[in-house]
């Protein structure tokens, strides 16, 4: 499978190296992984949710892990372990372990001192995610999922990911902008989407 043949801005190419590691033999295509990765991101509710229950904090490294081996493991042999790949943007993969490390230092005092309202502590989570870009991919899936699973934790509604009020058709192009405002240092453009 040439799975990259076909991306969206802002899509991540699967690196030769790391296809190797795609589980079911069958698919063929971009519909058939996207199929398959739906599917199985259906499943990682469940186990997001049983981890929340246990009272686990979700803005720490075995969450991060766990709720990609959730979302991916059953399509990607890989799911769950950090890249060692250079990529198109992320980090050095020799930094991703401190980068992290410091994130989740950061939204525990983000949390603990009031820093930023709770919505944009989120935001800020989730656009340090994608800034850091730990996986092979599924990069922004799960920094969405994580974005709301923190706000889940600490008494808030998930996002709306601009489903509620943007055009089917627009919603990944105006995400896409604010990502790039909030790598500009401007996060409101993306605090207002989510919630679009």
């Amino acid at each position: 499978m040439h799975a990259d043949a076909d991306l969206e801005d802002g899509q991540t190419p699967i690196d030769p190296d790391e296809a190797v590691g795609l589980l079911p033999k069958w698919v063929a295509t971009r519909a058939d992984l996207n199929e398959v990765e739906t599917e199985n991101i259906n499943q990682a509710y469940r186990w997001a949710d049983a981890v929340l229950r246990r009272g686990e904090d979700v803005a720490s490294d075995g969450f991060l892990r766990g709720l990609h081996a959730a979302m991916f493991g059953q399509v990607w042999a890989w799911a769950g372990t950090y890249r060692n790949t250079e990529r198109n943007i992320g980090v050095a993969p020799h930094q991703i372990n401190m980068q992290l490390r410091q994130l989740f230092d950061d939204a525990r005092a983000w949390r603990e001192f009031g820093t930023y309202p709770l919505d944009e502590q989120a935001c800020r989570l989730h656009h340090r995610l994608t800034v850091i870009h730990p996986f092979p991919n599924g990069n922004g899936r799960s920094s969405r999922l994580m974005a709301d699973y923190y706000l889940i934790q600490n008494g808030a509604e998930r996002f709306t990911w601009g489903e509620r009020t943007i055009p089917p058709d627009r919603v990944r192009g105006i995400y896409l902008q604010a990502i790039r405002a909030a790598d500009e240092g401007n996060h409101g453009p993306l605090v207002e989407f989510v919630r679009a």
